[in-house]
């Protein structure tokens, strides 16, 4: 399949709003939705790792994916796809074109351990049959399945896989892959994105193309902001990068993504409850994520402190 190439810049990896009781909330999603367009957010993955993607139903990460690309006209979607098998993940990609979505971010299977082989064969034969484009997905600490730079160096030269995520948290192993797909890479049309918010001035300068960042739901703006002035004003790009520290460093509390919730729901976009079975931060957690994220300047001055 050719196709566009994706956008650089920041792009939302979306929480999913749910109510107290563990239903979807479609008023909190449309809410987080005028919010982080309103930020100048580049493109959505709804139903990845933030938005609580395998905790889902298919049917909810569709219901999710629909309302996404109804009340984001325009703006590239790229729903996350939990591949715990390849019919199911085949079934739920033909859904996804069907519905219009720009692409899929998939992971690889999270339970049993997979060899690089099996990984490139899985993307392969998804890609092979997939309505829609997929982007990769490394993210080892969940999957235990690293997508290694030698494989997406191949994988790249799929028609129908045009980037990839690494949110490893690892600069060399995203130096690796900038460095595997370099020399096949010349035209641009596949995307290289951070998934590590703490990161976005040292991936942009290694080469990546942009963000699909956990952060982009409190506060896009700030994102944004730091990948446009990487070219411009380094120093004013490194500020706001430790700024955005401040922030990551306060909400990385719970059993992801715990504490964005947590901070969405200061902001009074949606509830802090987590996808069950997961649980959400406590009052006293909730607390001490306040007075953390006080310390900075950009979340005291937009959003109000708890009730």
């Amino acid at each position: 399949m050719v196709t566009a190439p994706l956008p650089a810049g920041a792009m939302v990896a979306l929480a999913t709003p749910v109510n107290p009781d563990g239903s979807l909330d479609p008023e909190g999603l449309e809410r987080l939705l005028g919010h982080v367009v309103a930020g100048g957010i580049a493109g959505i993955s709804p139903c990845g790792s933030t938005g609580e993607g395998a905790r889902l139903t298919a049917d909810q990460r569709q219901r999710v994916a629909l309302q996404v690309l109804e009340q984001a006209p325009g703006l590239p979607v790229i729903p996350g796809v939990a591949a715990t098998s390849l019919g199911e993940a085949r079934r739920e990609l033909d859904l996804l074109g069907e519905l219009g979505a720009t692409a899929a971010l998939v992971a690889p299977p999270s339970y049993f351990p997979s060899t690089d082989a099996e990984t490139e064969d899985l993307y392969v034969r998804l890609a092979d049959e997939s309505p829609i484009p997929l982007v990769l997905y490394n993210i080892p600490q969940f999957t235990k399945a690293p997508v290694r730079p030698s494989v997406v160096g191949r994988l790249m030269l799929h028609p129908n896989i045009i980037g990839i995520k690494d949110s490893s948290r690892d600069l060399e192993y995203l130096q690796n892959v900038i460095s595997a797909t370099a020399e096949a890479n010349l035209i641009g049309d596949f995307r290289i994105y951070t998934g590590t918010d703490t990161m976005l001035v040292a991936s942009a300068l290694a080469g990546a193309d942009g963000t699909i960042a956990a952060s982009a739901n409190l506060v896009p703006h700030l994102g944004v902001r730091i990948l446009e002035l990487v070219s411009t004003d380094l120093p004013q790009a490194l500020e706001l990068q430790r700024e955005l520290g401040i922030i990551v460093a306060a909400c990385r509390k719970g059993s992801p993504p715990a504490g964005w919730k947590a901070a969405l729901s200061l902001s009074g976009i949606c509830d802090r409850t987590l996808v069950p079975p997961a649980k959400g931060l406590s009052e006293d957690q909730v607390e001490e994520m306040w007075r953390k994220l006080q310390q900075s300047a950009v979340f005291a001055s937009g959003l109000g402190g708890p009730s």
